[in-house]
């Protein structure tokens, strides 16, 4: 055999070696692939599922809040009346809002970034709508809100839905404290370059070992109101909690000036999330 067929030879082996490592390499990459994309669709269906239990746990909390709230109500119904069941009720109803808390505080841990629909909306309408919100709640119980007028015709930029709640939340955790026909007090205004809006109770309800100090953001107070806080600061804002054992809380929402804008008579938008329900039923001495 010649040298220049051994050279062809010679090449032609290397080739073929060069085509199985190639075919070799080809067929361990669809694996690979394949691998990949069976993992993708197992991480997939598994951050599925974990989106469908903090769905369930979400709704869950809100379902034993509302629950909780209602029986809380009536609790101070009945302890307005002297009844001998009411420090029961009452132990219950308290029962029930710390698990929904639970629930709560395990699903803010799976919060994502907050889409917001924004428009301009009176202060005093969503004041309004979580006043009626609350009230609803916690029938056959009451309490008496004091509004104050400056508020009213303030604009804020920002989601409707997201604010009412946020209020709303923080109105109920001044129920939680307070008894049947205490006074809320609804605040603040435009202090500077921001907007703070303060709910202040009396805090008859509030039941601590602690000496009377302050007490910011304590279990007392401060956690029950993390969604509330969340939901503020994606306005662009933040949120301070006082509470003073066996004296009263004070929870201010403070929303920065770029959140401010100016709403004269009948220009407020109209959303999406539109409020059909009655208007909350305030006392005369708070208006």
């Amino acid at each position: 055999m010649s040298f220049g067929s051994l050279v062809l030879a010679g090449i032609a082996f290397c080739a073929a070696v060069s085509l199985m490592g190639l075919i070799r390499l080809r067929s361990r990459m669809r694996g690979l692939r394949a691998d990949l994309a069976a993992s993708a669709t197992t991480a997939r269906a598994e951050s599925e599922r974990a989106q469908a239990l903090i769905r369930h746990m979400r709704l869950a909390a809100h379902d034993i809040r509302a629950t909780g709230m209602s029986v809380h109500g009536h609790g101070d119904h009945l302890a307005a009346a002297q009844h001998a069941d009411a420090p029961g009720i009452a132990t219950c109803a308290a029962d029930l809002l710390d698990l929904a808390d639970s629930l709560q505080t395990l699903t803010l841990e799976q919060a994502g970034p907050r889409q917001l629909r924004e428009e301009v909306l009176p202060v005093g309408l969503a004041i309004d709508e979580a006043i009626a919100v609350v009230n609803a709640s916690i029938l056959p119980g009451r309490r008496n809100w004091r509004v104050q007028p400056e508020l009213r015709p303030i604009g804020l930029r920002g989601d409707r839905r997201a604010l009412r709640h946020a209020i709303s939340r923080v109105l109920a955790d001044a129920v939680r404290n307070t008894r049947h026909d205490d006074w809320i007090d609804i605040g603040g205004g435009r202090q500077g370059e921001e907007l703070i809006l303060t709910i202040a109770d009396e805090g008859k309800g509030i039941a601590t070992p602690e000496a009377a100090a302050v007490r910011r953001d304590s279990r007392g107070v401060g956690t029950r109101l993390a969604l509330a806080r969340l939901l503020v600061e994606a306005h662009d804002g933040r949120m301070q909690i006082e509470a003073w054992a066996g004296v009263g809380s004070r929870v201010a929402l403070i929303f920065p000036a770029t959140r401010l804008m100016p709403v004269l008579d009948g220009e407020a938008s109209l959303p999406s999330h539109s409020y059909a329900g009655p208007a909350p039923a305030l006392s005369s001495a708070g208006r």
